[in-house]
């Protein structure tokens, strides 16, 4: 059974093309474009991973980031960004993001996280 990744985006293009990506690359995929209803999904279960905008309509991605973490959710979360700086990293991290992969971004790059991530999750588990 394929792992199955949350991208949370606002940008219908991006999304478009970083869901085509994630499922040629063999993932199952949901999409949603913001953080609350995000926020419900995952508070529903089924979800291996979650890529998160930081800048949501409704929210900051990192607001959105705190709330998966306060419910509950352990999975890994990668915050996709037009800040790449040290500070913007930071707060990523301190919010509950494992990784921030900063725009514009390699597909490739995204996919190899997303793997890496899952693969990192499942050796956890079995440890």
């Amino acid at each position: 059974m394929p792992a199955t990744v949350l991208i949370v985006e606002d940008e219908p293009d991006l999304v478009h093309v970083m869901g085509l990506v994630l499922t040629r690359a063999g993932f199952e995929v949901r999409q949603e474009g913001a953080g609350q209803a995000a926020r419900t999904l995952v508070r529903e279960g089924g979800f291996d991973a979650v890529v998160m905008d930081r800048g949501l309509p409704d929210m900051d991605g990192l607001d959105a980031v705190r709330l998966l973490r306060s419910d509950g959710y352990l999975g890994p979360i990668l915050v996709v960004s037009g800040f790449a700086g040290d500070e913007h990293v930071a707060a990523s991290l301190d919010a509950g993001a494992d990784a921030v992969l900063a725009k514009p971004f390699s597909l490739a790059d995204l996919v190899d996280w997303v793997r890496l991530a899952l693969d990192t999750v499942t050796v956890a588990e079995a440890g």
